[in-house]
């Protein structure tokens, strides 16, 4: 991103939107296949009690670099105008924040662990809390890019530290490191996202802290940060209290079927989710043209994530027995969970479109009120298990209360951005569609079969997926539209050539005579 004398290039222009969705689909695809193969490995080397330890500390951790991110990266992202000065002041504020959590994450390491009785978790704490300020440093320069849709350098960035820290971390879970593999992995993936993000940003800060700029970034910035810490409470809460009634095998068996379902929503949802705000937010002042965006954005990610979620569900049983016997239950827990993340999926977008009108507080409240439910639910889940076990009434509660959230914050946008609750509704109908027919086909392929568990994944999978996508192509006439232009365009190719080669020829023999 160039910067002009005291202001920074504006956005984007609007036809780059369709090339910055593209790149973040691949980025959330790349990340989905790198990710999953790199939890099925560490899984199967490490059991169930390493996942639950490292998946306790980092909610400590996401959650001190969740205050230090999701306060100035929105507001920066939305800003109409966007200059020098606001960047520079939000980067050393970024970092000073960045540090002052670290030294907050060091104190406060032993109490946790003994919160939880796991000795272990204060030096794990200790060692992932020095990645904090650094990458505090690049928290501006992602939020640049963002904002220009350059979503081909972050797709690069996530590609690279993925594998990466996925290297080192199954290295060290080969030479029995245990916990501290995972450790290995995190700490090795935020330095190359660092390093990365240094060297793909044009970008550079220079050493100035605006009191104007500051104050102009703090009223956004505050409201989002509300917003982000209640959605980051219930995006974690579950882990959290998780790991205070059940104990750590019971977390590294939920963490990780949580993992594999919201990973289906993260290659699919979260991709348009990426660009729901910087694309919504350049029309914010357009409310025709924000609904019908808002509702074909809601399309897409319906017709994408509910079918692949379906499939997860239908393969549940061969993936757990892909993963050994310490595993048991989480064939269960993924198609409980499954039915969760489908919530999720569906009001996923509406966060970034409150954001984009700039109804920060809304959201904030509406995301406030579904963290206390998802308190209330685990809660009662602890109280219904007996201190024990209790994985499927976890499960269960989870669903609930995500559910109830889903309600709310569907009524609520639908009200605040005025696109309604009927249409809504209608752009998660293929996507429905489609996810009833992957469960049924790929559980019936695995009921029927009796192969080794990859084979019947594999057959399973390819056959749930196939007739999902033929459904879900015959319930929307929008995907058709779609692959009838994409087959007109290849159908045009060869006659496109052939023209092509046949001037080419002309110039060269007029070229040849004399």
């Amino acid at each position: 991103m160039s910067a002009t004398k005291g202001s920074m290039a504006e956005r984007a222009p609007e036809t780059s939107l369709r090339r910055a969705t593209s790149w973040s689909y691949a980025l959330s695809l790349g990340k989905m296949a790198i990710s999953l193969s790199l939890a099925f490995v560490l899984a199967a080397l490490l059991g169930p009690r390493a996942f639950g330890v490292i998946a306790m500390a980092l909610v400590f951790i996401n959650f001190v670099e969740m205050l230090q991110q999701q306060g100035l990266m929105p507001a920066i992202v939305s800003r109409k105008v966007l200059t020098d000065r606001h960047a520079d002041t939000a980067f050393w504020l970024v970092t000073a924040v960045g540090l002052a959590c670290t030294i907050a994450a060091v104190v406060i390491a032993p109490w946790w662990a003994d919160l939880n009785g796991l000795p272990e978790l204060a030096p794990v704490i200790r060692v992932l809390a020095l990645t904090v300020p650094l990458t505090s440093t690049v928290v501006i320069h992602e939020a640049l890019l963002r904002r220009n849709l350059a979503f081909k350098k972050l797709t690069v960035r996530t590609w690279v530290s993925l594998v990466a820290g996925g290297i080192a971390g199954v290295l060290g879970a080969v030479f029995g490191l245990g916990v501290w593999a995972l450790v290995l992995q995190q700490v090795v993936t935020s330095v190359v996202v660092v390093i990365v993000l240094w060297t793909v940003s044009p970008w550079r800060p220079r050493f100035r802290v605006d009191r104007v700029a500051a104050r102009e970034l703090w009223s956004y910035s505050t409201r989002a940060a509300s917003s982000s810490l209640g959605l980051f409470i219930g995006g974690r809460v579950d882990v959290l209290l998780t790991g205070l009634f059940f104990g750590p095998v019971v977390v590294g068996l939920y963490r990780l079927a949580q993992r594999l379902t919201s990973t289906a929503v993260d290659v699919t949802a979260r991709g348009m989710q990426a660009v729901a705000l910087p694309g919504l937010s350049g029309i914010q002042d357009d409310s025709t043209a924000f609904a019908t965006r808002l509702l074909k954005m809601q399309r897409i990610t319906s017709m994408l994530a509910l079918p692949l979620l379906g499939l997860l569900a239908g393969a549940a049983s061969p993936l757990e027995k892909i993963l050994g016997q310490e595993w048991e239950g989480t064939a269960t827990a993924i198609q409980l969970l499954a039915i969760m993340q489908a919530f999720t999926a569906i009001s996923l977008l509406l966060g970034p479109a409150l954001q984009a009108r700039n109804r920060p507080g809304t959201l904030s409240i509406v995301i406030w009120i579904s963290s206390g439910l998802k308190v209330l639910a685990l809660a009662a889940a602890a109280w219904l298990a007996g201190g024990s076990g209790g994985l499927i009434v976890l499960c269960v509660a989870m669903i609930t209360a995500t559910a109830m959230s889903s309600i709310l914050i569907v009524a609520v946008a639908a009200r605040v951005l005025g696109v309604r609750l009927a249409d809504m509704m209608s752009a998660w109908v293929p996507g429905g569609v489609g996810a009833l027919v992957a469960v049924v086909v790929t559980g019936g392929v695995v009921w029927v079969l009796s192969l080794a568990p990859l084979l019947e994944l594999v057959i399973a999978g390819a056959a749930g997926g196939l007739t999902a996508g033929l459904v879900v192509l015959a319930v929307s006439p929008e995907l058709r539209d779609v692959v009838a232009v994409a087959r007109e365009r290849l159908r045009r190719r060869p006659a496109e050539v052939r023209t092509s080669r046949g001037r080419m020829d002309q110039d060269a023999s007029a070229v040849e005579q004399p």
